[in-house]
């Protein structure tokens, strides 16, 4: 098992990104590590896709190096300014036989390169090209493509209607609260008028 502890670096010390490089970088990415946080502050790794409460822990994927690197560099930062000695501990388990086999077999065809992602995020989240994924209550979420999103604009589009909802009314993986849906509604009933 691969274990690296995130804090505020010793003087003259080895810093993070230094200590994941020599832990992780021999492993296969994807990464799936724990991740547990040791403080009393909620922790967002946006790069692996996970938030942490205060003293909780939870599973991170990282899909490259890149991101792992990115993570441990905020994380020790982090850990600089609260000055904390452990802010997390990341363990990686070492992968069974079982998964070495899976992971040196290729994958079958047409797989490759097919997320079905239409949220704009590039995540690959989605469970099918359509822009809908399965809720664990059976029900269809609908997922918005992003089509502007700077300091003028927000602009989403979902089902051939454009419409500007609040950033906070789009979740992460692209799908909308019911602040949301009732923009969605207003933009649609508005474009139906003008039709």
């Amino acid at each position: 098992m691969t274990r690296l502890v995130i804090g505020r670096p010793a003087v003259g010390g080895m810093g993070a990104n230094q200590k994941a490089k020599e832990a992780f970088s021999g492993a296969e990415f994807p990464l799936t590590v724990n991740v547990a946080n040791k403080m009393t502050i909620t922790l967002s790794l946006p790069e692996a896709g996970i938030k942490l409460r205060p003293l909780a822990s939870g599973v991170a994927t990282f899909r490259d190096y890149d991101r792992l690197q990115r993570a441990v560099s905020s994380l020790e930062q982090i850990a600089r300014l609260n000055n904390a000695a452990q802010l997390v501990i990341l363990e990686a388990a070492e992968p069974s036989a079982e998964e070495a086999k899976a992971a040196a077999e290729p994958a079958p065809e047409g797989d490759a390169g097919e997320t079905g992602d239409t949220s704009g995020s590039g995540d690959g989240d989605s469970a099918g090209g359509d822009g809908t994924e399965q809720t664990p209550e059976g029900g269809v979420e609908v997922a918005v493509t992003i089509v502007q999103d700077d300091e003028q604009a927000f602009v989403v589009e979902l089902d051939g209607v454009r419409f500007e909802p609040l950033r906070n009314q789009v979740r992460e993986d692209g799908t909308l609260t019911a602040g949301g849906l009732k923009a969605f509604e207003e933009a649609k009933a508005a474009a139906g008028a003008d039709d």
